[in-house]
């Protein structure tokens, strides 16, 4: 019998199954003999370090720290060669082991075979597994002090909702992991956890600082010996930052070196990586073939799936630029199957995955970069073959599983700054499908898409609410306790200095707190159908739908996209649409010189000629093609509200189209016509039909000047409606405001506000304090009809790019309100007052509200001096929502009266006659029980 302890690693391999326990080599053999293997270039691993363990668990050898470590190692190989069952079966028997450990005699086993058993999960592509176990990873490891394994556990953490599409949320976890490494002084946790940062920031376009970050990580790791392994990916990381940044001749020895020392390590995986970013690099240069030429060469080496993905995709888009279209969606089919879709064959060019298959999908930000693109290639194809119908329609149909794509990707995001990301992100996407369907002349496509492409967030929000309706009390309550606890520790994170111990822990509070919601909401999304139907409803209104309720309102509506080249215009009318396109820079110029105009009245005067010529102009490019019937229209913009009332048909003299057009406004038009629970027009609970609000003198802290006169208007207004309720002068506090504002049909302000175009957040101001945007929008469903903003600037906001002006009149929307009277500059005070006093004249009078507020423009515009003429003063105050008649409880008939009475006079008669039938039993006078006999 060979003795083990004297034969080289093969023969000690080979050897193992004869040796016989008495014989066993020491365990350190063992333990040299399973380093070694992981050391070794070649591929696969899992078979020999299974022979390992199987010699170990023969010789008897303790289940220690150096067997879980060997259990490890075999399960991450054969995880990587998707040998599931082994892999999960090897990585449970570890940490079955680690679980048994006492803390006392190893307190790193549990944590460190935890997060191990994450990285598991993470090679078989199961997240939300791996999240599970990532999370006790860190439960363990600050139960444990064992903080460089809770670094590690968050950057495996960020790495996972990066995939997800969620960088607000992956760059938390790497704030929360540099903290832990920073304080266990952990080289390997830090740089871990910076380098996912890195990648986050790139893609938030953070170019700059992702760069400086990358650049002091390759200093570091230089410095290190313990890093020395990974200075090759971070040298290819800083390569890849220059050459998206344009910076080619510095970015191309970072890249050279990187292949060179992987070279040295002799790991044809890394290899591959290397040589694919070198291949991105001459594509960016648009040398093609030196590009293929390391595509190739990374793809006969890549055994990593998503790396082949990655690299089929960009071989498919370097054939894309070469215009051969068929060899380039030839590739994408193979990154496609690659991915593991659905998709099995590489022949069939207009096969997609399912629906099924793509929301499964872990590595979701590939496979839309891979979608994409090919929908592109179909679209660019269809283009050089003279608008093919068939490739066509080959494109609008990847298009829309992109489009479902980013449904799936939006509902698993958590912060609003990723959903507003991907809405800039996906606006291109967007452009292209609606020239496609122009390009088809599908009108109905168009429509679809370009209402999946705005208002999403809104959508969402309303979602939510509908489906909060579907809760129990006590489900409702939890929901609403689990939200504002995470609403206090936003507040309380951005109160305190990032890098402080207090930052740390409000930002380990926020988490926590996020993470109990999240786990509240899924229990409720398996539990309740209905609540999961009415959140995750992404169903868009059909284009015969909108004929139908335009029908039933007497109404037409215009509807635009304005994308970075084009403007595509909808004009939909009960029997007809109208489909038209036009430069996108010069509607911009045009808007824009507008705006400015009626934001000055002074520049205005001066300049109405120039008013004329502009608002003409506009009227060219966005009415007149469309040609709707005099009426009412539904105006549902891009961006920017543009109060077209103010066109002119005309450049000579005014003809402002207010004399023709009634005009509302819409965020979406499917969530303007959509009929669900959140929106049904139930207004019985409000008990009071009007609030008014007139804090006329402001506290002089808030610096803001009287506005004498709003509640003399107010009272004129109030006395319209039966029983108002009027917050005046010192009354109008914020507190009373958030008191009474759930219990009224119509509110009404008369107030000042704060809002531009840039990152300010707009607030109301009350006597006492304000009211920001976010507060606003943090609150539940509002159960109110109208709101009425008389005040500067209600409808102006930062423009988040696909997805609209984040406005005051827009947060009051995400309550559910339906209809929001708004302003869009600084309006003059008493010509709102007069105007906002027409307008409730009129919509008491039952007018609907669009007419109302047309009417109450037209008797002003007849009393009103030149000056007042000027659309400056009357134009600015616009409708936002439904515009529809207030609904109003129909009224008791006579004799309903009558039989009220006889039903309360017969059950007082029926009350008095039992009560005295009751005091004849014996011992139940004064209410005491009946005496035992």
């Amino acid at each position: 019998m060979l003795n083990c302890r004297n034969v080289g690693i093969g023969l000690l391999l080979a050897s193992f199954p004869s040796c016989v326990s008495a014989q066993c080599p020491p365990s350190a053999s063992l333990t040299q003999a399973y380093q070694t293997v992981v050391v070794q270039p070649e591929f696969p691993k899992y078979p020999k370090l299974n022979q390992v363990v199987q010699h170990w668990e023969s010789c008897r050898y303790p289940q220690d720290s150096q067997f879980i470590e060997l259990l490890y190692q075999l399960a991450k190989d054969a995880g990587y060669y998707r040998k599931d069952s082994l892999a999960l079966q090897t990585a449970r028997r570890a940490l079955l082991i680690a679980q048994t450990t006492p803390a006392s005699d190893h307190p790193e086993d549990l944590p460190k075979t935890l997060f191990r058993m994450g990285k598991v999960q993470l090679l078989l592509s199961d997240f939300t597994a791996a999240s599970g176990f990532l999370t006790k990873t860190i439960d363990a490891s600050l139960e444990r002090n064992c903080l460089h394994w809770a670094a590690m556990a968050a950057s495996e953490i960020a790495f996972i909702q990066f995939n997800k599409g969620d960088h607000e949320s992956s760059l938390t976890w790497t704030t929360r992991g540099i903290a832990w490494a920073t304080t266990a002084n952990d080289p390997e946790g830090l740089i871990n956890n910076q380098y996912e940062r890195v990648r986050v920031l790139f893609i938030m376009n953070k170019t700059a600082e992702a760069l400086r970050l990358a650049q002091s990580i390759v200093q570091r790791s230089q410095s290190i010996p313990s890093l020395y392994l990974d200075l090759p990916i971070h040298y290819r990381m800083v390569g890849n930052l220059l050459t998206l940044n344009g910076r080619h001749s510095e970015a191309e020895p970072y890249l050279l070196q990187s292949l060179e020392r992987t070279r040295q390590l002799q790991n044809e995986e890394k290899i591959a990586s290397c040589e694919l970013e070198l291949g991105f690099y001459y594509y960016d240069l648009a040398k093609y073939d030196r590009s293929l030429h390391y595509y190739q060469r990374a793809l006969r080496k890549a055994k990593d799936f998503n790396r082949q993905a990655r690299l089929y995709n960009n071989i498919g888009a370097v054939y894309w630029k070469k215009k051969d279209f068929a060899s380039a969606i030839s590739y994408y089919q193979k990154g496609l199957v690659a991915l593991r879709t659905d998709v099995k064959s590489t022949t069939g060019f207009s096969a997609n995955p399912s629906a099924g298959s793509i929301r499964t999908s872990a590595y979701k930000e590939y496979l839309l970069t891979l979608i994409q693109d090919k929908a592109d290639t179909w679209l660019g194809w269809a283009k050089a073959t003279r608008n093919n119908p068939s490739y066509l329609r080959n494109a609008l149909n990847t298009y829309a599983l992109a489009d479902t794509m980013i449904d799936f990707m939006r509902w698993e995001h958590s912060g609003q700054q990723s959903k507003l990301f991907w809405r800039d992100k996906t606006h291109f996407l967007y452009e292209q499908a609606i020239e496609t369907s122009f390009r088809l002349n599908d009108a109905a496509s168009a429509f679809r898409f370009l209402e999946k492409s705005r208002a999403v967030l809104l959508n969402d929000k309303l979602n939510e609410l509908g489906a909060n309706r579907q809760l129990s009390p006590t489900q409702a309550a939890d929901e609403q306790r689990l939200r504002q606890q995470t609403t206090n520790w936003q507040a309380r994170l951005g109160r305190e200095l990032p890098n402080t111990p207090a930052y740390a822990r409000a930002l380990d509070s926020l988490r926590l707190a996020q993470q109990q919601q999240e786990t509240f909401l899924r229990q409720l999304e398996r539990a309740n159908p209905a609540y999961y139907r009415y959140k995750y409803d992404n169903q868009v209104i059909s284009l015969k739908e909108v004929r139908a309720q335009l029908a039933e309102q007497k109404s037409t509506l215009v509807t635009y996209f304005v994308g970075d080249q084009t403007v595509y215009a909808l004009g939909i009318t009960p029997t007809t649409t109208k489909f038209v396109r036009f430069e996108a820079t010069v509607y911009t110029r045009l808007a824009s010189e507008l705006l400015t105009l009626n934001a000055n009245p002074d520049a205005q005067n001066r300049q109405f000629n120039d008013y004329l010529k502009i608002s003409n102009q506009l009227y060219q490019k966005l009415i007149a093609p469309l040609a709707p019937e005099p009426g009412r229209v539904i105006v549902s913009p891009d961006g920017v509200l543009l109060p077209f009332e103010a066109l002119s048909r005309s450049d000579q003299q005014p003809d402002f189209l207010v004399h023709r057009y009634a005009f509302s406004y819409a965020y979406s038009v499917n969530r303007l016509f959509k009929k669900g629970p959140e929106t049904s027009g139930d207004f019985a609970r409000p008990p009071g039909s009007f609030l008014g609000v007139a804090p006329v003198r402001f506290s002089a802290h808030l610096h803001q000047v009287s506005l004498a006169g709003s509640d003399a208007a107010l009272e004129r207004i109030g006395a319209l409606f039966p029983k108002p309720t009027l917050l005046a002068g010192p009354s109008a506090t914020r507190q009373a405001f958030g008191h009474q504002a759930r219990h009224y049909q119509i509110i009404q302000l008369f107030t000042h506000a704060e809002a531009d175009s840039s990152a300010i957040e707009p607030a109301l101001f009350f006597t006492d304090s304000t009211l920001r945007l976010s507060e606003l929008t943090g609150t539940g469903l509002l159960p109110t009809e109208l709101v009425g903003l008389s005040a500067c600037k209600t409808g102006i906001g930062a423009n988040q790019r696909g997805e609209g002006v984040f406005s005051l009149a827009r947060g009051f929307s995400f309550l559910g309100v339906p209809s929001v009277l708004t302003t869009v500059w600084n309006v003059e005070s008493l010509a709102t007052y007069d105007l906002t006093e027409r307008f409730y004249t009129h919509l008491a009078e039952g007018l609907p509200k669009d007419i109302a507020l047309r009417q109450a423009k037209l008797d002003y515009l007849a009393t009103a001096d030149r000056t007042g003429q000027l659309p400056s003063r009357w134009a600015g105050l616009l409708l936002v929502g439904d515009a529809q008649p207030l609904h109003r409880k129909p009224p008791l008939p006579f004799w309903s009266l009558g039989l009220g009475g006889l039903i309360l006079a017969a059950s007082w008669w029926w009350l008095r006659r039992r009560k005295r039938a009751r005091s004849d039993l014996p011992g139940e006078t004064s209410g005491f029980p009946a005496k035992e006999v």
